[in-house]
């Protein structure tokens, strides 16, 4: 029964002019939404594909920057090592160099001083027999030297 009243007042209610032009404006507006969610995703698509464009160029532009800063990098650290090779080859040439010099001058010194020591061990040697040869004759004075202080005291 409920059905039958609640069919009867649809069909009254649809009718009824003022239902009719209601629901026409609802058409209409449901219409309208649809036509501009298809304008605004249009523009939304739009802005986001201009972004998304945008963000890749930036990011071209950076990599071609970074790119070119590792070359320039790698060129000077490449000039860097060579300039630090070309010092220490010359600082072991130099290093070279230096080390026959003080072999030199050692082989120098050591001549010289074993000359000194040498001559050194011979005049010893001549002053010992001149001082042992010249004792006796030192100790001869001395005694002659006492006795005689002795009998000039008595």
């Amino acid at each position: 029964m409920s059905s039958a009243s609640f069919q009867k007042l649809l069909n009254n209610l649809s009718k009824n002019k003022n239902v009719q032009s209601l629901l026409e404006n609802f058409q209409t507006l449901s219409d309208e939404i649809k036509k501009r969610e298809g304008d605004l995703k249009g523009k939304f698509d739009k802005s986001k594909e201009q972004k998304i464009e945008q963000a890749w160029q930036k990011y071209q532009e950076i990599v071609k920057v970074l790119s070119a800063s590792e070359e320039k990098l790698e060129k000077e650290v490449t000039t860097t090592i060579a300039k630090i090779k070309k010092s220490a080859d010359a600082l072991e040439k130099n290093i070279q160099v230096a080390k026959k010099k003080a072999i030199v001058q050692k082989t120098k010194l050591e001549k010289a001083l074993f000359k000194k020591t040498m001559t050194a061990k011979k005049g010893a040697a001549k002053t010992a027999k001149k001082a042992a040869a010249k004792r006796p004759v030192k100790a001869a004075k001395k005694a002659v030297r006492k006795a005689t202080k002795k009998a000039t005291r008595k």
